[in-house]
């Protein structure tokens, strides 16, 4: 029966069915993203370049980038790369209208597709298995990740929060994937070297999460070539990435921005993040999340034999990635004695699950290791269960679709696809999107000095992040009073 069956519902028919679900999952989120606009931070880093383009011209939307990056280096945070992205947000290309905002998340799914796709090609290249498992692994991870995000508006719909942490977390995922290739797979060019060298360097002027785990991985991974290979090329990125570093560190508007919150010792800050990161490893230990990264392991269970791994280590391991985990929480703790708020845990969270599949994977690798020096696991018994994977994969490849597709209508309260046909379906995004047209309208009328807004007949989630306040000082009403020269914003009590 099950021969039959895999001669009907063969490997490739069940990927193309999870092609057809995440383009099916995928439209509700991209149609919602058609009514989302800019908030807050948007315009507090767009101050010198939204409605400049247009009018001015590209060198005057460059000059306001520049201008930006001073200004928030001396006056908020040092982050480089970060608000040279910030000052380039979507709406900025929109014109006056802010029109190419719906651009968010659509840039934010496709960069972390895209980081994705890198990085399981090489893995897969690494431990030799078939190609077609790099679709199952990147799609599987993909629907994964974007359905469950712990923050899906500030992950995805609003740009300073989604940008800030999922574009740097999605080029650190090309990143490992390039020395994957360089140092594992010895595909050595000098594009992917500069490419490399790059990406290190801004990374570096991105959130300190993503940064600091940079500057780890690279330390780590230069011991290893250094003491193992005797090679010394990765020194220079290493150098690119802490130099990087420094300079955000170092920036006078870190001091400014820390006066305003209470921070806690370095030493401190690390042995609580020890703390924070078994808290939130058993947090998203759910059984979606094992389901999902248990069956795609299965898929790979012919690659134990290909592959010349020995898996001796795993306690060593398990330790290392607990302490690499556990160092992300870090440098919030260190600045404002909390962890943050949910677009941090996004980031967090992509790394959890990237780091749990590779753990399990390895211990799944150790004890067949054991077992077959034990004589429990036989040669035959391994060569059969090998033989079961190959000539049954449809199965495990058809139960990871079911399992998706039927925990995605079970818990489809918390599911972002699910979340955003809700507010099309019902008209809030609709209603909303309509209400700040017009007042984008008011906003464009140069005879309109004095700005007060109705307030908002709702607040559609996921795509709504916060509203102009009722007080016109407010730091969420001064840049949009300037960008469109107003003498006050604000909105009705």
């Amino acid at each position: 029966m099950l021969k039959k069956m895999n001669n009907i519902f063969t490997k490739n028919k069940v990927l193309i069915f999870l092609i057809l679900l995440t383009i099916f999952l995928l439209v509700p989120i991209i149609w919602a993203s058609l009514y989302s606009y800019p908030s807050a931070d948007d315009f507090s880093y767009g101050t010198f370049t939204i409605n400049v383009l247009n009018n001015k011209g590209i060198f005057a939307l460059l000059k306001g980038v520049g201008r930006q990056i001073h200004k928030s280096y001396y006056g908020w945070q040092g982050t480089f790369s970060a608000v040279t992205l910030f000052s380039l947000n979507p709406s900025v290309f929109g014109g006056s209208n802010l029109k190419c905002y719906f651009l968010t998340p659509i840039i934010i799914i496709t960069l972390l597709f895209i980081g994705l796709y890198c990085l399981f090609k090489q893995v897969i290249k690494l431990i030799k298995s078939k190609s077609i498992n790099l679709w199952f692994l990147t799609l599987g991870f993909f629907l994964l990740i974007l359905q469950t995000l712990p923050d899906k508006t500030q992950g995805l719909f609003w740009w300073n929060g989604a940008s800030y942490y999922m574009i740097f977390c999605s080029l650190e995922l090309v990143e490992i994937a390039i020395l994957i290739k360089r140092y594992f797979l010895n595909k050595k060019t000098k594009l992917n070297y500069f490419i490399l060298s790059f990406l290190a360097f801004f990374i570096s002027g991105g959130n300190y999460i993503t940064a600091l785990q940079q500057v780890i991985i690279l330390v780590l991974l230069n011991l290893y070539l250094f003491f193992i290979k005797k090679d010394k090329s990765l020194l220079f990125v290493l150098a690119l990435a802490i130099i990087g570093f420094a300079i955000s560190i170092i920036a006078p508007g870190n001091a400014v921005r820390a006066r305003g919150v209470e921070s806690m010792s370095a030493i401190r800050a690390i042995i609580m993040s020890f703390g924070f990161g078994l808290k939130k490893a058993y947090e998203w230990f759910t059984p979606l999340n094992f389901i999902v990264l248990f069956l795609l392991i299965i898929l790979l269970i012919p690659t134990y034999k290909e592959n010349k791994f020995t898996f001796k280590y795993p306690l060593l391991v398990i330790l290392l990635i607990y302490c690499i985990f556990s160092a992300e929480f870090t440098p919030t703790l260190y600045a404002t004695s909390n962890i943050g708020e949910g677009r941090l845990w996004n980031i967090m969270y992509i790394s959890y699950l990237l780091f749990m599949f590779f753990i399990m994977y390895y211990l799944i690798g150790f004890f067949r290791r054991k077992l077959i020096e034990r004589k429990v696991f036989t040669t035959n018994a391994l060569e059969n269960t090998i033989s079961i994977v190959k000539n049954y994969s449809f199965v495990i490849g058809l139960s990871l679709v079911a399992v998706i597709s039927t925990i995605l209508i079970t818990n489809k309260y918390s599911m972002t696809s699910y979340n955003t046909y809700r507010i099309l379906r019902n008209g809030e995004a609709k209603t909303y999107s309509e209400e700040y047209k017009k007042r984008i309208s008011i906003l464009n009328d140069e005879k309109i000095k004095d700005v007060t807004f109705e307030k908002l007949s709702n607040y559609p989630y996921p795509i709504f992040y916060t509203d102009y306040s009722t007080d016109a000082d407010s730091w969420l009403n001064e840049p949009v009073t300037k960008i469109f020269n107003k003498n006050f914003v604000k909105v009705k009590e």
